[in-house]
């Protein structure tokens, strides 16, 4: 089992306004592709204007499959052009991140 670590970055005041965005187009397109997200979160104290979601997956051939759909899928690549015209993130990162030995996030 892996996760996919994300962490966006949204330009000053407009977190709100991508996660808008976001919640209307671009999850519901994950849903149908990844399921739902393991975990997705908004920074209260700390770096502001950040969101973080993990995304659990079986393996990265797994992770490969399902995002590999996805990508090929107009409407995704449509939803991707609008957040780069928005101009709303600054910087998108990711990790893949494998669970220690005894943190079982299966139970």
């Amino acid at each position: 089992m892996i996760f996919d670590h994300r962490t966006y970055t949204a330009r000053p005041n407009k977190l709100s306004h991508f996660l808008t965005l976001y919640e209307e187009v671009g999850l519901p397109m994950q849903r149908h592709y990844l399921g739902e997200p393991f975990g997705f979160f908004q920074t209260h104290i700390g770096d502001l204007s950040r969101t973080v979601h993990l995304w659990k997956y079986d393996s990265l051939a797994d992770r490969e499959e399902q995002r590999d759909r996805m990508e090929a899928d107009p409407e995704w690549q449509a939803y991707r052009r609008k957040v780069i015209e928005t101009d709303y993130l600054l910087d998108m990162r990711n990790q893949i991140l494998k669970p220690v030995s005894f943190f079982n996030p299966g139970k």
